[in-house]
């Protein structure tokens, strides 16, 4: 699974990059030979890849400029496929890069597609490889966002009202009868939009709204609502990538709103984070987001989900805090004029 999450992460930042590059009218030729379900499948990906990154695809070498030329074949020594893949300048026949690498099965080797094709294009010669340079995408008055977000809450148990300093206890015999408790963190998937007004060259605001989830009690699961406004400073001194460190408040309204867990949840959270941002199409960029908010000043109070048998304390108390990631794609409108 992380093999799988950290891979998937690179196709889409190397997708960023190809569509960043934006060729002048190169034709590139893709052949393959071994077996036919792999060539077939391998050709295909390769080609729908080339065709999103704005390269002309042709089955004719002659007429390609350059030929991705590849083979499949088994290995019996390893017992599984190897693939191997050149891409040859057509003029000289020269090769420019050569790679190999092994797979078990046709879903690992297509999951390798984007992979092996960014890493064929990035050795391209640099005076063939893009258009003039454009950077309008980073220069908008408004940009409009959309990500998935992936966060995850931390709740540090605090030794206010618990017996030893960290657990839950019914007095009512003797001696009294204590449940230890721990610290808690839960995942928060959910989903954002976002409106970035960049009003300065090196400043913006984004009014934000943020719709997640999240179980911290088994079988409570609670729908969190979050507006924000984040203050951002846009860095510019990269070619196809802009940094933006920034600050936020939030507001969040929690439903159901008669679920009684929780019983001090903050009204407002504050936070840092940092965007990185980086060019695919010609207004518009894919973007990595980091950030960490404080939950009010840092404390949560839930309401003991074990009063019945352990009714003392009333309430638990946690440092609260959320560690947030988001990926998504941001578009921009109306060039400023510098």
């Amino acid at each position: 699974m992380k093999k799988i999450i950290f891979i998937s992460f690179f196709l889409l930042f190397s997708a960023a990059f190809l569509y960043a590059v934006n060729p002048r009218d190169i034709t590139l030729a893709i052949q393959g030979s071994g077996s036919p379900s792999f060539v077939d499948g391998f050709k295909l990906a390769l080609t729908v890849e080339a065709k999103a990154a704005g390269y002309q695809i042709t089955d004719n070498a002659s007429s390609a400029k350059y030929n991705i030329k590849f083979t499949v074949e088994y290995d019996r020594t390893e017992e599984k496929s190897k693939f191997i893949v050149n891409l040859i300048k057509v003029d000289d026949s020269s090769v420019i890069v050569s790679m190999e690498y092994f797979f078990a099965d046709e879903e690992e080797m297509m999951l390798y597609a984007q992979l092996v094709f960014f890493l064929l294009i990035s050795n391209l010669p640099e005076d063939v490889k893009g258009a003039p340079e454009d950077n309008t995408w980073r220069d908008k008055w408004l940009y409009f966002n959309v990500s998935f977000d992936y966060s995850i809450m931390f709740l540090g148990l605090k030794s206010d009202g618990l017996i030893g300093k960290l657990a839950v206890y019914n007095d009512a015999v003797d001696p009294p009868l204590v449940s230890p408790l721990d610290n808690k963190f839960g995942f928060m998937p959910g989903i954002g939009l976002g409106l970035e007004f960049q009003f300065l060259d090196f400043m913006s605001i984004e009014p934000r709204a943020e719709l997640s989830l999240e179980e911290i009690i088994k079988d409570h699961v609670i729908y969190t609502a979050l507006f924000s406004a984040a203050l951002k400073l846009p860095l510019k001194f990269l070619k196809f990538v802009v940094i933006e460190p920034y600050g936020v408040a939030a507001y969040p309204i929690r439903f159901p709103a008669d679920l009684e867990i929780f019983t001090g949840y903050p009204q407002f959270i504050f936070g840092a984070g940092v965007q990185v941002a980086m060019k695919a199409g010609k207004s518009g960029a894919l973007f990595i987001d980091v950030n960490y908010m404080f939950i009010n000043m840092g404390e949560t109070k839930m309401l003991n989900p074990f009063r019945e048998l352990y009714p003392k304390p009333t309430e638990i108390h946690y440092d609260h805090s959320i560690l947030g990631f988001k990926l998504g794609y941001k578009f921009g409108f109306f060039n400023r004029k510098r």
